[in-house]
């Protein structure tokens, strides 16, 4: 014979639902972890095989073949934390499973790739766009897990993460191109361009990151930005984008950029791992704390069951006094007549404000998702239907902005509107 169901009951499957989804974020941010290692270490092997290539296999080969190996171990590592990730998320929208799918696919083709890069069969620009899709799949994929988070604290360190990365990743491929720059031994336009580009996009995502990023990873990125080794790589990426066309450069340069870019990404690295630490800590606390909730509630009920104080949660149902608005927040007419702290009513209230408030803080997370998509599809219109890159295509949008005096969201949502209205 099943256990009748009472509000009881219900309380306490509540708290049990909410220690289950903290654990479930445990498992997801060891596999966003996992992820930001894949792709901190694909980084490293792109630009070893490029400069593999630039040297038409006569430097990097030992240090190219020692990355392919670590990242092929990775790599069980990655699938492994990948499916506990999807084991413990059983309701994982299909957008994430798709995105999923097509990052597995890269990994599938990946030895190929590397077989072209030893047998020198691929040139330079393609070896640099065929990691940059694999790493941007990748980074994508921590946006969707972001997008898919429900709990504020981390969503919000999540979001700062994204931009992190992200802004880390143009770092890499702002190396890439410098390198090949440098290697050639000439300033070519379309080359600095590309750089220029770059350095418009990771100041955007790093401005983002600075956003959601706590006091102390906000220090440690300001402290980042006043080293030696970024005055040095200023200096060097002045030469590059300062330089006219055609500007001889001096190739034995390209060792020394490589060398103060890895360096500045290696710092990025370290920023990204006190990031991650920090979720870990922030989750250790959120899942300690439900679990103490949920033991304390147990306690609580188990008073009120041996004290058969059940009296002041019925009348409080059928109080027509109680506005029917009020009464489904589990507040009291007026606030100066609580429920009595000796009631089921009393833990339904304080249940109800406590999910009220991660509500509220969870909004302002999700409405910068959105925000971005929106953006981010708007840009992508201006950049399909005028021919314009991605970094004028959101200049486009900032100084329509500006000359409007009006958000950048809203100028990217009239794009949309625009869009869909019939020409």
């Amino acid at each position: 014979m099943q256990t009748e169901i009472t509000s009881e009951h219900t309380i306490i499957l509540a708290k049990i639902r909410h220690v289950e989804e903290l654990e479930r974020l445990v498992i997801c941010t060891e596999f966003v972890e996992s992820l930001g290692q894949m792709i901190h270490q694909i980084q490293a092997e792109r630009g070893a095989s490029c400069l593999y290539l630039a040297s038409a296999g006569q430097r990097f080969a030992k240090e190219r073949a020692d990355l392919v190996a670590h990242n092929t171990s990775l790599d069980i590592q990655f699938k492994q934390a990948l499916r506990k990730h999807l084991d413990a998320n059983p309701l994982a929208d299909a957008r994430q499973l798709t995105l999923v799918s097509w990052v597995l696919l890269g990994f599938d083709q990946l030895t190929a790739l590397r077989h072209q890069v030893t047998l020198q069969k691929i040139s330079f620009i393609d070896c640099i766009q065929s990691f940059t899709r694999l790493i941007g799949s990748l980074v994508s994929l921590i946006f969707e897990i972001t997008d898919n988070t429900v709990n504020s604290k981390i969503s919000t360190s999540l979001l700062a993460l994204y931009n992190l990365v992200q802004g880390k990743e143009f770092a890499g491929q702002e190396r890439a191109v410098g390198a090949y720059m440098f290697g050639s031994a000439s300033v070519q336009q379309p080359h600095q361009q590309k750089l220029l580009e770059l350095i418009a996009l990771q100041e955007r995502h790093f401005e983002s990151f600075c956003q959601f990023a706590t006091p102390a990873l906000r220090e440690a990125w300001a402290s980042a930005g006043v080293t030696e080794n970024e005055r040095k790589h200023q200096q060097y990426q002045a030469k590059l984008t300062g330089a006219r066309p055609g500007q001889a450069l001096q190739a034995k340069d390209a060792d020394c950029w490589f060398e103060l870019c890895s360096q500045r990404l290696t710092e990025l690295w370290q920023i990204q791992c006190q990031l991650i630490s920090d979720m870990h800590q922030t989750l250790q606390i959120l899942v300690a704390e439900a679990q103490q909730d949920l033991a304390n509630t147990r306690k609580h009920l188990q008073q009120l069951q041996d004290k058969a104080s059940v009296s002041s949660r019925d009348s409080a149902f059928f109080n027509l006094s109680i506005p029917v608005e009020n009464a489904y927040g589990f507040l009291t007419d007026t606030a100066s007549q609580p429920y009595p702290i000796e009631s089921v009513i009393s833990l339904l209230q304080q249940q109800s404000q406590q999910i009220a408030e991660m509500e509220s803080e969870l909004s302002e997370t999700k409405k910068a998702l959105t925000e971005r998509k929106q953006i981010e599809r708007a840009k992508g219109l201006l950049m399909s239907t005028l021919g314009l890159s991605e970094v004028d295509a959101y200049k486009t949008m900032r100084s329509t902005a500006m000359e409007q005096k009006r958000k950048i969201i809203d100028v990217a949502e009239n794009i949309l509107l625009q869009h869909k209205q019939p020409q």
